[in-house]
């Protein structure tokens, strides 16, 4: 009899110290998943310039022959701004995960510049985006829309 109530308390303790590790660990990687998204998101943060589009009528070089796109990104303050190479633009930015979500309304500068199919091509891009990935060291952020990377940026030297 001692025995059986001596396998039945070891039996028990071994059940209580499983299921409180299991909830310690469930915490710990909860904990670790939202550190992994915050990192993330800060890695998006800060100057990037356009060096690739896809779908666009002309070569970048042709399309931006002074000043390319670039962007600036701040997920603190769920805000992006830059410059389409001819007008400024600015608007808000939900960053969530690897989601890529523009705000319902981006303010446009409207300068009129000698072509805008540069512009226009931006634009277009921009509006497409629904995710985007940043290389492990942060100095490329590929913008997607679907599967397809359809802009990509270099990290602008500050």
């Amino acid at each position: 009899m001692k025995k059986l109530l001596l396998l039945g308390l070891i039996i028990a303790g071994s059940i209580s110290i499983s299921c409180k590790d299991q909830s310690e660990n469930t915490s710990n990687d909860t904990e670790a998943m939202s550190e992994k998204t915050v990192q993330k998101a800060n890695l998006i943060d800060g100057s990037w310039e356009v060096n690739y589009m896809a779908a666009t009528p002309k070569p970048m070089d042709s399309l931006y022959p002074r000043v390319k796109p670039t962007m600036i990104i701040n997920t603190e303050k769920s805000q992006i701004s830059g410059t389409t190479g001819c007008n400024n633009f600015s608007g808000s930015l939900n960053i969530d995960g690897n989601q890529f979500n523009l705000g319902d309304a981006i303010a446009l500068t409207k300068k009129m510049c000698p072509d805008m199919t540069g512009e226009e091509a931006f634009m277009k891009n921009l509006e497409r985006v629904d995710t985007y990935s940043v290389t492990e060291k942060g100095q490329t952020l590929n913008l997607i829309s679907g599967d397809i990377a359809i802009m990509r940026l270099e990290r602008k030297k500050e």
